[in-house]
């Protein structure tokens, strides 16, 4: 990565160079960003729970940004006292989603102290600096609920914030940590920032309160998750926060968190365990328990003289092991996942600049004699692009169609083998929220079976996109590549799916930007056996904004509430007719989503092939212009000066263009 921006930098000042130096000052910062992220983001996680379940608290905890102190309590005494990174207490805390990132190795950024805090308003793109190592009752005005607005800057008293960003320094964990909002939140402008979360976090951790058990209360986010889960393989680390405040000894001599422990790991056997009663993926071993404070206060004991009693309080934190759980996981995997991603990203910014330098030395060894012929022929292939795009666009977005209807009659048969699967189930219970989530969850793992049978949508796409692409090919190879045959300029590349796309027609739906996320951390574009995994992560993605069963849930409450006063056995006997009823609009919703997937996934392919052409276009204009400078004073002298010049960057490109696929995913 260095050497990629040592690159770059270097065509600063090199004469010849193609391109204006705003862009390249702009790639240059592009690959400064991608070799940050390298060094200090290797994992991506998502935190969530109910609201003051101590998310806030243990991202400080994590990073180590959770200082404590004893502050007078007002009475002449003293209190614990706990500042992090985020504001955090224990009632309700965060208002909006917040972001902690690692940027280590990075002297553009002041993340000294308490680190950078950045902020994004309603209605504005754009990320607004607050300022470095901020009291915390900025911070607070900006990210929590009871923050004082009057301690925002001036110009900020009537913003709304969207999001805030916290960029730290010297981060024990190489983590880009997501604090999500609690799980009774369903704020509008909060939804598309959460499920862009979801779709780039490589794990989650779920947060709950040693002081509370697991509740009715939490079922629909937990089943969000399992869903996500069962559609994309993400692990989930299920978090037992605060045990320093649950001490008190039982009957059994056990502190009070042990028992919370032990209710909050049945709970989750009972509603989300293995059918089969064999070890579950979604659940793991449990729930880890720590605590923050134990572990901030060890800090504080051991740096005022205290070392022993400093140490066993870190011990007895066990941050130290979800610390190393997290760190595992990067070694496992999820680090090279985000390594292969942004070498690609740094691999298609370096062929893209080759790519010019390329086309100018081939323009200078050009004998002067030929360029007239060569000006000729490149003009005809331009004007040609504008057709071959139209023909490419047309021919791809019928063969998407085509196929997309393939893949959707397929769902004719979903009805029938829902009610074979869940009717029975509905009519075992009397609709309670344990006997909905049953039900809830009995939909999710018959629908997951389905999809992703042989035969069934999930896999078919992944022959019907693999199709798509070797249409795309065949199609650019045909427009492009046989009206350059016996050029000696501007030879037509091969069509690389691991950039990122922009819409065509400057449309840019939500699902279409979740898909782009999902394509970069999954690799499905270059790995084509990961589209049934794309299709089904995409579509739990959706499902986070209405999750399954919501809308039946809501049905039959309603139809409990206003038949409330009848015969409690008959309400029930049609609320459980009404329910099994309902399968077939679930049915037919899981269809349109599907469907729209679908056409935005296809719609990648589509966009990718367009900006291909594009580029192809725009290097015949770079060249022509080359061409025309050329003819006009002819210098041998010069030229030869040039390619002697260029050469040796050209070299250097190809090496490093090597060197970055090493990091490639296999199949790539």
């Amino acid at each position: 990565m260095i050497s990629a921006e040592r690159w770059l930098d270097s065509l600063r000042t090199a004469e010849g160079i193609p391109g204006g130096t705003d862009d390249l000052d702009a790639d240059v910062r592009t690959v400064h960003g991608l070799r940050t992220r390298a060094l200090s983001s290797l994992l991506n996680v998502g935190l969530l729970g109910r609201f003051s379940s101590g998310k806030s608290f243990l991202i400080s905890g994590l990073q180590k940004g959770l200082e404590y102190v004893l502050a007078p309590d007002g009475s002449g005494g003293h209190a614990d006292k706990y500042v992090g990174i985020l504001p955090s207490a224990p009632t309700t805390t965060t208002a909006c989603p917040s972001t902690v990132v690692p940027v280590d190795d990075d002297p553009s950024v002041d993340a000294s102290g308490k680190g950078l805090l950045r902020v994004r308003f309603s209605g504005d793109p754009t990320w607004h600096d607050i300022g470095t190592d901020l009291p915390p009752a900025v911070v607070a005005s900006y990210g929590a609920v009871d923050g004082d607005l009057a301690n925002r800057h001036r110009e900020h008293w009537d913003r709304v914030v969207l999001e805030i960003q916290l960029l730290i320094s010297n981060a024990p964990l190489p983590a880009k940590l997501y604090d999500l909002p609690g799980a009774e939140t369903r704020e509008a402008g909060h939804e598309r920032i959460m499920r862009q979360a979801w779709a780039e976090a490589d794990c989650f951790l779920y947060v709950s309160q040693a002081t509370a058990v697991l509740s009715v209360h939490e079922l629909n986010l937990i089943r969000d998750l399992y869903n996500h889960h069962l559609q994309s393989g993400k692990r989930v680390i299920w978090v037992l926060t605060g045990i320093d405040r649950a001490l008190q000894l039982g009957n059994d001599n056990r502190p009070a968190w042990r028992a919370t422990l032990d209710q909050n790991n049945a709970y989750l056997r009972e509603h989300f365990g293995s059918p089969t009663g064999g070890p579950s993926t979604f659940i793991g071993e449990g729930f880890v328990p720590v605590s923050p404070a134990f572990e901030a206060q060890g800090v504080f004991e051991e740096t005022d003289g205290s070392t022993r009693r400093g140490l066993a309080l870190q011990e007895n934190s066990r941050m130290g092991a979800l610390r190393d759980l997290l760190n595992a996981m990067i070694e496992e995997g999820a680090g090279q996942r985000h390594l292969a991603q942004i070498a690609d990203e740094t691999r298609a910014i370096i062929r893209r600049r080759l790519g010019s330098i390329a086309d100018v030395l081939a323009t200078h060894r050009v004998p002067v004699d030929d360029l007239m012929a060569q000006r000729a022929d490149l003009l005809k292939r331009l004007d040609l692009t504008v057709a071959s795009a139209q023909n490419a666009a047309d021919q791809l977005t019928a063969d998407l169609d085509r196929r997309v209807r393939e893949v959707e009659r397929l769902f004719k048969q979903l009805p029938r083998v829902l009610h074979q699967q869940i009717d029975e189930l509905v009519e075992s219970g009397n609709l309670t929220a344990e006997h909905i989530n049953q039900i809830d969850r009995r939909y999710l793992d018959v629908l997951n079976e389905w999809m992703r049978a042989p035969g069934g949508p999930a896999t078919r796409w992944e022959q019907e996109i693999s199709g798509l692409i070797d249409s795309a090919r065949a199609i650019l190879s045909l427009e492009l590549r046989e009206s350059g045959a016996g050029s000696l300029l501007v030879q037509p590349e091969p069509l690389e799916l691991d950039q990122g796309t922009v819409p065509r027609d400057g449309r840019r739906t939500d699902t279409y930007t979740l898909l782009q996320t999902v394509a970069g951390a999954t690799s499905a574009l270059t790995v084509l056996g990961g589209a049934a995994t794309w299709v089904m992560t995409g579509l739990s993605l959706v499902s986070v904004a209405l999750p399954v069963g919501v809308v039946v849930t809501a049905a039959t409450g309603t139809a409990l509430a206003a038949k409330a006063l009848r015969d409690r056995k008959s309400t029930i006997e049609r609320a459980r007719s009404e329910r099994i009823a309902q399968l077939d609009e679930q049915a037919e919703q899981e269809r349109a989503r599907v469907v729209a997937i679908l056409q935005e996934q296809g719609l990648l392919i589509l966009d990718a092939v367009d900006m291909h052409i594009g580029q192809y276009r725009a290097r015949l204009q770079a060249t022509l212009q080359e061409i025309g400078t050329r003819i006009e004073a002819p210098d041998m002298v010069a030229s030869a000066r040039l390619v002697d010049r260029l050469e040796p960057f050209e070299m250097e490109a190809n090496s490093l263009i090597a060197e970055l696929l090493k990091h490639a995913p296999r199949g790539s």
